[in-house]
């Protein structure tokens, strides 16, 4: 996770460098009036939200090489009592290059501004405010992920392909257009008999342990 993390942010840095040492904006327009104050300013606004992005990405790429260093010679038994004392190791330096993805994406619409003006730039931030949404919408639903049988709601979200296949109300909703897709059913059914073969032996596993 934290290669991950790490590798992105650096490629993320690598691009508010080139925005930081690229030449100034210039409109690819012509205009009648004297733009120029203008430009300086939108060009000031880019340089400040491309800094910004870069000291997250920097945060975020030494936060995961330090949390590299500690852990890797760690036990698995050491790596869990590293996670209790650190909770925050992981979700740290991924909100990091959160922020700087979003502070990037900021400086561009600037760029956009200043480049191509204001009708571009109105249905380029529109759409990062669509994006933007539907990104933390995702986060948000893929964070609720549970894999325990019936513990929460979201287990319904995997426990459709396994007891309940055979009861279609209890479905969640993207799956009920698998219903009239054979081939859909034939590889969802197929998951799920993985699944339930991978519980039971865990389970018996579980068992055996107990009873040693």
């Amino acid at each position: 996770c934290w290669t991950n993390i790490g590798v992105t942010a650096a490629l993320v840095l690598t691009v508010d460098a080139a925005m930081l040492q690229a030449d100034a904006m210039s409109p690819h327009f012509v205009s009648e009036d004297e733009i120029g104050t203008e430009l300086e300013i939108l060009q000031l606004i880019l340089d400040f939200l491309a800094g910004i992005s870069l000291v997250y990405c920097m945060h975020s790429v030494l936060s995961c090489v330090i949390a590299l260093v500690y852990v890797e010679p760690l036990s698995n038994t050491d790596a869990i009592k590293f996670f209790v004392a650190n909770p925050a190791s992981m979700g740290t330096p991924a909100l990091s290059i959160g922020f700087a993805c979003f502070y990037t994406l900021v400086a561009a619409g600037i760029w956009v501004v200043g480049t191509s003006g204001i009708y571009n730039a109105t249905a380029y931030f529109v759409l990062l405010a669509v994006i933007v949404g539907f990104t933390i919408g995702e986060t948000i639903d893929k964070a609720g992920f549970c894999p325990e049988a019936g513990r929460t709601k979201k287990s319904c979200e995997w426990q459709w392909t396994t007891e309940n296949w055979n009861d279609t109300s209890k479905w969640p909703w993207f799956a009920h257009g698998v219903q009239k897709n054979e081939k859909a059913k034939h590889i969802y059914r197929r998951m799920g008999l993985a699944i339930e073969a991978r519980m039971a032996e865990e389970a018996k596993s579980a068992s055996v342990k107990a009873q040693a």
